[in-house]
Order: C-alpha cells, then structure tokens, then sequence
C-alpha cells in the first residue's frame, strides 16, 4: 500500500563487514538529507528500481513527517555486507533529542536499492519479569528471518504462545511504524501474562532490497507472508517450553486477512485478527486512496486502477504478470483473491478473536469489522470488541492530525485493554 499510504520507504536488511567507501556515501546521504537535498538525493544517489518505487514526493513527505525538530548529529554508522553485490549501512541520527535508525543498502556501484527511517519509539522500557530471546524462523531455508521470542521470566513449561504477523509491505520484528512498535508492546503485555510471543522480521524487510525484479514481480501473500508464518508455528511447536497444542495466530491488517489462509498449513489453536478485513485488498486500497486523493488526477487513476482489479479473474497467470494495479503486480491480487478470507474464517472450527479500533482510517469499523460480525455472526466461538478512540495500531490519539497518517508520527504504545483483552481470551481457550 506504500503508492497510497506513506508509512514508510521500500526496505532492507543486514549482516557483517566494513568499508569507509560505502560509510562515506552513507554519511552523504545523510548529509543531503538533512539540507533538504531531496532530489539530488533521489536523482544521484537511488537505483533505478528505487526510483521508480519510491517517488521524489514520497522521499521527502516521508522524511519530512519522522524527523521533526534540529538536527543534533548522527550518533553512529556502520557498514556491512549481504552477499557478494550488496552493503548495508545502520545509522542513528538524533533530531531534538529523539533517536531515529536509517538503514540504507547499497549495490556494487554504490546506489541506494533501500531505504529505511524509524523513530525509536515511545520511551517505554522493557518490563523487568520479561525475557528475550534471538531466534531464527526458517533455520537452513533461503529465507532465514531474525526473530524475538519473548517470554515470561518465571521457568515453565506448556506456555501458550502467540505468532505475530505484520501488516503490507516490508515490516521488522516490531511492525514499527513512525515511532509506534506495536508488536513490542503486544509481545511485552501479554509475555507478562505468562504468554510467550515470536515476532520476526518479514521476508520483504530481510531480502526485498537484494530480490531480483523478476521475483518483485511474481511474490505472492504466500511467499511474502503465508510460508514464513507456517515455519514460525514449527519452530515454536518444537520448542520443549512452549504448549504445541496452544500456539495461537495474531495477525494484525493484511496479516489478519491471511490469518485464516495461514492456518489451513499452521494449524493454529484459534485466531486473533487484529484490525484485519474480510474484503479483498483492492477494495481497501481503493477506499484508502478515495480517503486520502485530492487531485482529480489521482482520483481518476485510483478508480481506473479499482476497476481494472476487477476484471483480474479474466487474466490468465501470464497476463496478470505482466500487468500492475495501484502500482503492484496484478498477480499479487488476482493470487490473493483465489482465498476468501471470510469465507475460510466462517468454515473454520478453530476460536477467532476479531478485535477493531473504531477510529481507524486504514480497516473500517463501520465496513470491515461490520462485516466480519455479519459473515461469523452464527460462529458461536468467534469473540468481537471494538475499541472506542483507538486508530489502526490501536494507539489511543485525539490531537493535531488525527484521522491522517500525521498522528502516526506522536508517539504511542498499543492500549492496555487490548492486550488485557488479548490475554484473557487466549488464556480462556487454553484453560478450557
């Protein structure tokens, strides 16, 4: 949804090595970044492939929107190398007094192939009865994704456990969005209930930056999200510590969406859909883009995108490979849309926990959890609560900007009765 929701640039990962070269270009870029020198920045500086997927507008809105304030310095920057044609740089940059991580990664010729800006998040240390864990979801795969398993401090074994599944588009560990990290705080309050959580960065994150256009162009939800969720759930079921009849799904937005998809090879003990919608991704970009366009321009191409997304089951796979919509591969949809997310959840046994903040412009209460209670409203173990003033992330906010993506740049933890609620009920289906 990056073309339409600017919550962030197109992404990267890294691992270990130095080189002054690529630390000094990094340096610069940060430099010009700084003055403003946006377009010398996208013009000199990004790939072709990030210059088509990340617009001058989008750098400098985006940029612009997280970094507030004076300019302090740069706190620290080190290289390292993916493989033999790709070099990531870390950096931590201080604007008045707040901490924000750039991760670039660089090919041979020194070009920018990804670009990355979070906040630190809101200053909320980690609770003291709370252990973490690094772990590896997909050992000895292509795709091996750095994850955090979070766990109560008190030994035990049978914990129930929870997988969380990010949003679209490339996402870390902590779903951090602005300054939000909403799964920290998911992982931090129910790991205090006695919950152990795996959250992992999402394979887009990891590799995007280093995928080659022909495999952009033929991702699918189940290589981008689906398979790597299904080896989470593995490794936590192998895990002696951990209750494999109770490892539950939280999937927040599009992982919400798949979270019925998922478990058909997860076999989860029930669902937590958080902020998710049975509607196809289409329509909800569409009504997002309707929310946000202004420029006749624009609002004519979203609605000329939206109805070319309907015509997808026309195209053969051939064709929707070779076609965009909303600046996606039209495959992407015509792929995800072969499973019907409320159809599989109303024909699945397992518990659901559909949860909704009632202020969200992104998944609409009034639409999406509307339907949801009308398509599983003869489920008897489905459980519904919306949440009065919370947005997408289920941060409460009601100042400058709400209602757009600016209030995603006030920072904020997710609301305690969500994870209070989140406890009980996944502590109600264990014990019963």
């Amino acid at each position: 949804m990056k073309n339409f929701l600017l919550i962030g640039l197109v992404l990267l990962a890294g691992c270990s090595s130095a080189s002054p070269t690529v630390e000094e270009t990094a340096q610069e870029v940060i430099d010009l970044l700084v003055d403003g020198e946006f377009e010398k920045v996208h013009d000199d500086f990004f790939a072709e492939k990030l210059q088509e997927s990340t617009s001058l507008k989008e750098l400098e809105e985006v940029w612009k929107a997280e970094t507030s304030g004076t300019f302090n310095g740069v706190r620290s920057l080190e290289s390292s190398e993916r493989g033999d044609s790709y070099q990531v740089v870390e950096a931590e940059i201080e604007y008045s007094g707040v901490i924000f991580q750039v991760r670039m990664t660089f090919d041979e010729a020194l070009q920018l192939v990804g670009i990355n800006l979070a906040g630190e998040g809101a200053n909320v240390a980690a609770p003291d009865n709370v252990t973490e864990e690094q772990v590896v979801v997909g050992e000895g795969t292509e795709y091996e994704l750095e994850g955090t398993l979070t766990l109560p401090n008190q030994e035990s074994d049978n914990l129930p456990a929870v997988i969380l599944v990010q949003g679209s588009g490339p996402s870390d560990r902590d779903e951090a969005v602005f300054s939000y990290k909403p799964f920290r705080d998911i992982a931090w309050g129910l790991a205090e209930q006695g919950i152990a959580v795996l959250r992992y960065d999402k394979r887009t994150y990891t590799y995007g930056s280093t995928m080659s256009p022909e495999e952009l162009q033929s991702l699918t939800v189940y290589e981008e999200t689906v398979e790597d969720a299904v080896r989470a759930a593995e490794l936590l079921k192998n895990d002696s510590r951990i209750d494999s009849s109770s490892v539950y799904l939280g999937g927040h937005s599009l992982g919400g969406m798949l979270a019925p998809r998922i478990d058909m090879e997860g076999d989860f003990a029930g669902l937590l859909i958080l902020a998710g919608s049975p509607r196809t991704l289409a329509e909800i970009i569409y009504d997002q883009s309707m929310a946000m366009l202004e420029d006749e321009d624009e609002i004519k191409f979203a609605q000329d995108e939206y109805e070319k997304s309907q015509g997808l089951t026309d195209l053969t796979k051939e064709e929707a490979l070779s076609e965009t919509v909303f600046g996606l591969p039209a495959y992407y949809f015509q792929e995800m849309d072969t499973f019907d997310a409320g159809a599989l959840a109303a024909d699945s046994e397992k518990p659901l926990l559909i949860l909704q903040g009632e202020d969200d412009f992104q998944v609409y209460f009034d639409k999406d959890f509307a339907i949801w209670q009308e398509i599983l409203a003869d489920k008897e173990n489905t459980t519904f609560i919306s949440y009065p003033g919370l947005n997408h992330f289920f941060v409460d906010y009601d100042g400058p900007g709400a209602g757009t993506i600016t209030e995603y740049e006030h920072p904020g933890v997710v609301d305690e009765q969500v994870i209070h609620d989140m406890t009980d009920w996944i502590l109600k289906q264990t014990n019963q």
